[in-house]
């Protein structure tokens, strides 16, 4: 593997080197609803969620549930409608799957299934009320969606109306009514919304502002109204972007600095929504982006690198002046990896493009460096899609001797 164009001293932490033995191995569910199938998310039991393409060229695509600690059948999600498309997109640690369906009335509204029921109709996550008087005569709200969702079954997203503005909104787990969030169609977007372990939970928000850029805000439930708190931006930064928060309360994002080309971009971690950031600088001065955090606090970050491709690496956040970091090594003769999950005992999920071009997927630790995982069912290229937030399950998708895409989840070690 080229060495990392970053070089760090002292407290930097450096990987093992790469282990070419196979310590889990992927498993295929005992039936599957589609023809082609892909699970996204996966929960600390091993519930899986997915969804499948059917053998047909008009059908609905199926959401679907599965025991992947068991590998067992998946199980098709009711509709919100009798004929009517949905998909699933989570699946909570309570066994509450989010996704979106359309209405009789071909609408668009996020839901939410019990896992244990698949085959009962979900509970619609409805649009907004009318007002009365504040807003003056507001008409409902037509849509909505689900953008995030936490451990205990919480759903956070956007309520729009008939102009397409949104409102953020909050749904309680098991219920359907919204709680508006935000500002009346002020168009922020939800990132993530965590559980804390006392206290209500937390909404991580991007929202527009008058510079054109972005505000990164938290909203936390005081009495009957949510309260908005901007993050603090560090010093000289233009504006930042949140992207993820953990139980404890900490956040994740990027911040960008003018004159891009020597102010460059810097992964940002908050402690709480009123400490000042931490923010990651490379001794390359190279560009670098938050991509996610376990509960530990530990980021998965993505910086640039001098032959135009990327470089993942974990971060420890500190006050100390020499980064805490691991740079996540590739197999010899990959040259090319993209990692998206770092779970706990911060064990990141990644693919790898082969030396014979092949897609791999893999799992990184710093004391046994990149695994990968050999494929199944006689073909070459496989992806790692989701993993378990405790890291004992991992799920992603196989291209068989066929090319048929086979939807596998694995147990790791």
């Amino acid at each position: 593997m080229k060495s990392a164009a970053v070089t760090i001293l002292g407290f930097a932490l450096y990987a093992m080197g790469v282990s070419v033995a196979h310590a889990a191995t992927w498993a295929p569910f005992s039936a599957t609803v589609g023809a082609q199938c892909a699970p996204i998310d996966i929960n600390d039991s091993g519930i899986t969620v997915g969804n499948c393409r059917p053998a047909s060229a008009t059908a609905n695509n199926v959401p679907w549930v599965a025991d992947g600690a068991a590998h067992g059948a998946q199980t098709a999600l009711a509709p919100l409608a009798s004929g009517q498309p949905c998909s699933v997109w989570a699946v909570s640690n309570s066994g509450k799957a989010v996704g979106d369906c359309r209405d009789a009335n071909n609408s668009s509204f996020g839901v939410a299934w019990n896992a244990a029921a698949p085959g009962t109709a979900p509970t619609k996550l409805d649009a907004l009320p009318a007002t009365l008087l504040i807003p003056l005569l507001r008409p409902k709200d037509v849509a909505t969606n689900g953008a995030a969702v936490n451990d205990q079954g919480d759903v956070a997203g956007s309520s729009f109306d008939a102009n397409n503005r949104a409102t953020v909104v909050f749904y309680a787990a098991g219920s359907g009514a919204p709680e508006r969030v935000s500002g009346w169609g002020d168009n922020c977007t939800v990132v993530d919304v965590n559980r804390p372990t006392t206290g209500a939970p937390q909404i991580a928000l991007n929202c527009p502002n008058n510079a054109g850029n972005s505000t990164p805000r938290v909203a936390e439930k005081t009495g009957l109204s949510y309260t908005l708190t901007d993050l603090a931006l560090p010093a000289g930064a233009s504006y930042c972007t949140i992207s993820a928060s953990t139980n404890a309360a900490q956040f994740i994002g990027t911040c960008v600095y003018p004159d891009s080309a020597v102010n460059v971009a810097k992964s940002a971690f908050w402690s709480s929504k009123t400490a000042a950031p931490l923010v990651l600088t490379l001794s390359s001065g190279s560009k670098n982006m938050a991509v996610n955090v376990n509960e530990a606090g530990m980021v998965l970050v993505v910086q640039n690198t001098s032959d135009g491709r990327q470089q993942y690496m974990s971060w420890l956040p500190s006050t100390l002046p020499i980064p805490i970091i691991a740079i996540i090594t590739l197999p010899s003769g990959s040259v090319w990896g993209q990692a998206g999950a770092i779970a706990s005992g911060n064990v990141v999920g990644l693919n790898i493009l082969t030396s014979d071009q092949y897609s791999q997927a893999c799992t990184w630790t710093q004391t046994a460096g990149t695994v990968c995982l050999p494929s199944i069912g006689g073909g070459k290229n496989s992806e790692v899609m989701v993993m378990s937030k405790n890291a004992a399950y991992m799920a992603g998708v196989v291209m068989d001797a066929t090319q048929t895409a086979v939807a596998v989840t694995t147990t790791l070690p």
